[in-house]
């Protein structure tokens, strides 16, 4: 007698969290010859409906067709920038104003939006829980680097990831010219510096730094929608 087997499929980004997406970046990454297809769409479907390979194995071909291609559609979806979400109970909230950053918070999103593996320490920065709102003000808790909570980001929706990711694309990733040439300017003012201190200990000038943030604006203004996800129909 056959098992009946249920699977949830996702039918939106809100579904998936951006761990499983990472998860299958890595095996995409991993498994990048045409004959590795077969494999990977396996693989898809095991990660983002949270079954296991021998279950994916007895699906119907047709069934198995169908599954991906309603994750397909999910990754069509469009997004505008997802100012809140729900996280494990606790309200997120996008930073309310992106002018008022720190050079610390600046430099931490810098260094890991437009890697996918670390993009979870990214969105550590850019959202955080709500600690005060009214109708539509609110702000958001103060920014303190910590691993488990960058960790925890692994766990929300995807759909806030992509819109994140959109909204820089959108705007050109203007969070690189003017504002890059506005801390350079600071920078070279400020004789007090932490940041200048510590790069001058290590041996990187201010203009050598500001070349690294530079390169990584350029290569975020190149990403391309058709980055986020492939799927080969069998």
């Amino acid at each position: 007698m056959k098992r009946k087997i249920e699977i949830e499929v996702p039918t939106s980004l809100e579904d998936i969290t951006l761990g499983q997406y990472q998860h299958y970046l890595k095996i995409v990454e991993q498994n990048e010859s045409e004959e590795a297809n077969d494999f990977v769409n396996k693989k898809l479907v095991e990660i983002f409906c949270n079954i296991n390979l021998n279950e994916v194995d007895s699906i119907p071909v047709v069934e198995f067709n169908r599954i991906l291609q309603i994750l397909e559609e999910a990754f069509k979806e469009k997004f505008s920038l997802i100012r809140h979400f729900e996280l494990g109970g606790v309200e997120m909230g996008f930073v309310p104003k992106l002018d008022d950053m720190s050079l610390g918070e600046y430099v931490d999103v810098e260094a890991s939006i437009t890697d996918w593996q670390n993009i979870h320490k990214a969105m550590g920065v850019l959202y955080r829980p709500v600690n005060f709102k009214s109708k539509d003000k609110y702000t958001i808790a103060p920014y303190k680097p910590n691993e488990d909570i960058q960790q925890w980001m692994k766990e929300m929706p995807l759909s806030a990831v992509m819109s994140c990711m959109v909204f820089f694309y959108d705007l050109g990733t203007e969070l690189s010219i003017a504002s890059l040439v506005y801390l350079e300017t600071e920078m070279k003012k400020d004789k007090t510096s932490q940041l200048k201190e510590a790069l001058e200990e290590s041996g990187v000038g201010i203009s050598q730094f500001m070349d690294s943030l530079k390169e990584t604006s350029q290569s975020l203004t190149k990403l391309q929608k058709n980055q986020y996800l492939s799927v080969s129909l069998t």
